[in-house]
């Protein structure tokens, strides 16, 4: 593809290549990186910024990264990653919620990864991890991610990607903010929830909706509405964990029609959640990633 007005050939890194071949970078004096990223490792403009960085340095062409604010930025949530399950969604050893952003992550990257690269952050002006409000010009990075909030309840909800059966309103106005089924029993969800969410920073109330997508569009669904409730103690990804075990203990298996194990695996980077799932203890779970947070954050980049 050429871009119409500049004359320029347009490259695709969410297809056939994830990663820029030597051939994409011929004529190029500096890389100019400017990408929305959310501060969750499974949203895969993490996977881009690394995989441009590679071929940057490996060409020895040096890079410039434009930064900006991330609506999670300020959150420290979930697990490391584990060696094994490095992939597109996994790409790096940082936290599911990791707390940097796009310009940490390339500082971040450059020094794990031990690149020879030139980088250059051009930084945020007025901007601070510790602001977790939404900002009037939010711009939606890419077609799931829909809004601020969509960005911030992401991390909590994004296990629906690997057990469908569970909608969150993928392609609808409320996506990834909602959960429902045909069958699923949103009272008793919602008072078993109610104090797990609160201690993650987290509100609910009840919503019917018909998802704009996936095997229930059309359908109307007695559903769960998530937001934030607490900003500065918001723990999203601890928040799906409880939800997830709420629906297996409500619902068993209808959880996990369709589902897919090793997708779920992936997106945690670890086997560690599903396993605790099928019979382990949340609190040894959360107590783990804790501990290995602790270490993370010796090395983790903060410009903010």
């Amino acid at each position: 593809a050429w871009h119409p007005f500049w004359n320029r050939p347009i490259h695709s890194l969410y297809s056939e290549h994830r990663k820029p071949t030597p051939e994409m970078l011929e004529g190029i004096d500096r890389m100019v990186i400017d990408l929305c990223d959310i501060g969750v490792r499974c949203y895969t403009y993490l996977a881009t910024l690394k995989n441009t960085l590679e071929a940057c340095a490996e060409a020895g062409l040096a890079v410039t990264v434009l930064d900006r604010p991330v609506p999670l930025g300020g959150i420290l949530d979930g697990p490391m990653r584990k060696p094994e399950f490095s992939s597109f969604v996994a790409p790096v050893n940082v936290p599911l919620c990791h707390q940097m952003t796009p310009g940490e992550c390339a500082e971040w990257i450059r020094t794990a990864m031990g690149l020879d690269l030139d980088l250059e952050v051009v930084r945020l002006v007025d901007w601070s991890h510790h602001d977790h409000e939404p900002w009037p010009n939010f711009v939606p990075p890419s077609p799931a991610i829909r809004s601020w909030d969509s960005a911030v309840m992401y991390p909590m909800t994004v296990f629906t990607e690997a057990y469908p059966a569970i909608d969150c309103d993928r392609n609808g106005s409320l996506a990834f903010r909602v959960i429902g089924a045909p069958w699923m029993n949103q009272a008793g969800l919602m008072r078993d929830l109610k104090p797990g969410l609160r201690s993650c920073g987290v509100e609910m109330r009840p919503y019917r909706y018909q998802p704009q997508g996936g095997k229930y569009q059309g359908v109307a669904l007695d559903g769960i509405l998530f937001s934030v409730g607490n900003p500065t103690a918001f723990y999203p990804v601890t928040a799906g964990m409880l939800v997830l075990t709420a629906l297996i203990q409500h619902h068993g298996d209808k959880v996990f029609v369709g589902g897919r194990d090793d997708w779920y695996d992936k997106l945690n980077g670890t086997d560690a959640p599903r396993k605790t799932l099928e019979g382990g203890d949340l609190s040894e779970l959360f107590q783990s990633w804790i501990d290995a947070q602790d270490e993370y954050l010796e090395h983790k980049v903060d410009l903010y």
